[in-house]
């Protein structure tokens, strides 16, 4: 495997009940946004969701455009009326976010 091809970002989407989750594993980066838009955007506009989860525990790096990412997915849920939630960030994400006075 080379080395690029190791720090894509993988993104898997579940639903259970009113609730999507979006499980990220890799490097969460600018090269990352038409996907993650793209995995988000049905279930932000699915009248039978309302809650979306951001399942963080295997992203393995986290830049500022993924903050930015997360700051316009926030504002778009927020004006969809649902809610978002960040969940199990791994040890480098949390520090990320905690560093950016992001909670």
């Amino acid at each position: 495997m080379d080395i690029i091809a190791s720090r894509a970002l993988r993104i898997n989407v579940t639903e259970l009940s009113n609730t999507a989750t979006i499980y990220l594993n890799g490097h969460f980066d600018f090269e990352s946004h038409r996907e993650f838009k793209s995995d988000y955007k049905g279930h932000l506009y699915n009248s039978k969701i309302s809650n979306i989860v951001i399942n963080l525990a295997e992203v393995k790096y986290l830049d500022s455009s993924a903050l930015g990412m997360l700051l316009v997915l926030r504002d778009h849920v927020q004006a969809a009326n649902k809610s978002l939630i960040l969940s199990r960030p791994s040890p480098i994400t949390e520090r990320t976010l905690d560093i950016a006075s992001f909670y």
